[in-house]
């Protein structure tokens, strides 16, 4: 490893410790999101309430994570009742 290769890491190391922290403090206040960091790559995943909450998920990780490769993989949870009865023993 070089030192520009030391560098690189420990700038995307801050960046995504800066990420967390919007993620949690912003308007989103999402603190169950699972975010990776391999390389270059950055990967976002887990489950948020709404489209909405995913978007501006997506829009604050683009914002702090710029210029490095994304993938989000983020699900919208199911609020929906359930249609059947639990059937319990």
């Amino acid at each position: 490893m070089t030192a520009a290769d030391a560098t690189g890491s420990d700038e995307a190391e801050y960046r995504l410790a800066h990420l967390r922290d919007r993620l949690a403090d912003d308007e989103v206040g999402e603190l169950g999101l699972r975010i990776e960091l391999h390389g270059s790559h950055v990967t976002v995943r887990g489950t948020v309430p709404s489209e909405e909450r995913r978007a501006a998920v997506e829009r604050i990780v683009a914002e702090v994570m710029d210029g490095l490769k994304v993938h989000t993989d983020i699900v919208l949870a199911d609020d929906r009742p359930p249609t059947w009865a639990e059937d319990l023993p």
